[in-house]
């Protein structure tokens, strides 16, 4: 069964995102804490009084245990940072880990990517490695790490397949996860990518966490695209991989087109998992 992460923009709607998908990964599902309203700039670094208001109101509703991953990205746009953001990055960071709201053994975390030019290709966009082995030091070992989309970029600008597994074979020797829609636009419509990224994840612990689009109508389809969960399950269970489906569960209201987390996407995307997963299971005892 594939784990759920949600990603909530401000702290008020944590509780019903996890009480809408249950919990599932390892007995519980994971949120991604972003800044409010900065789905639009795809997701910034929250203030700290939204990551303390998330853990109070988990705390109250019972779901102490659900892990929550802190987004590092201090402006939208592209990924380059200047020394002064990349500082603010560093600054940050250390902030959420020195809280009292952050816990290593529930698997808390942080959430980063940081791209440079390649030196040999000016159109090549490359993992910014200095940088990002600073910030996954300063995180330490005991919180998790996530490279996000960010990693699209690295997909979409490789001259061939062998120019983004270099860059994936780097992160995992630095025991990130990676956060990717396989490319430029939705996870559904690079499904087939997605399906060579998972056969190059290689090392144990590891997690391939698929977002952008993941939504329920296109979630059968994309699974089945990337070799279906019979063939998933086998892979991730042999190699100790993780992956896990990554969707925000926003809808625009029709009058005003502002962004709501939407319960009912939600309860249909789990409910769309739970029944692909039966037929999965059905077809292989058949």
């Amino acid at each position: 069964m594939s784990a759920i992460e949600i990603a909530i923009f401000g702290p008020n709607s944590g509780v019903a995102a996890v009480r809408a998908v249950g919990q599932r990964l390892n007995g519980k599902t994971r949120l991604e804490l972003n800044r409010s309203e900065s789905y639009g700039q795809d997701g910034l670094t929250p203030f700290m009084r939204e990551l303390e208001q998330l853990d109070d109101s988990l705390h109250q509703a019972g779901l102490k245990d659900v892990p929550v991953r802190i987004m590092i990205r201090p402006r939208g746009g592209n990924f380059i940072y200047s020394d002064a953001e990349f500082e603010k990055m560093k600054s940050d960071l250390l902030e959420f880990k020195g809280s009292q709201c952050m816990r290593e053994k529930r698997g808390d975390g942080f959430v980063f990517g940081i791209l440079k030019e390649s030196s040999s290709d000016a159109q090549r966009l490359v993992v910014d490695r200095e940088r990002t082995a600073e910030l996954r030091g300063l995180a330490g070992p005991d919180f998790q790490c996530v490279f996000h989309r960010a990693f699209d970029q690295v997909i979409a600008t490789a001259r061939d397949d062998n120019g983004w597994k270099t860059e994936l074979e780097w992160l995992e020797m630095q025991k990130m996860a990676v956060l990717t829609s396989g490319g430029r636009g939705n996870a559904s419509n690079n499904a087939k990518v997605l399906r060579k990224v998972l056969d190059e994840t290689s090392l144990t612990g590891q997690e391939l966490i698929v977002g952008g689009g993941v939504r329920s109508e296109t979630l059968e389809s994309m699974l089945n695209d990337m070799g279906g969960l019979g063939r998933i399950f086998a892979l991730t269970s042999l190699r100790g991989v993780g992956m896990v489906l990554h969707s925000s569960f926003l809808t625009p209201m029709l009058r005003d087109n502002i962004m709501f987390f939407d319960v009912l996407e939600a309860r249909k995307f789990k409910t769309t998992l739970d029944v692909t997963t039966e037929k999965q299971l059905a077809k292989a005892r058949s």
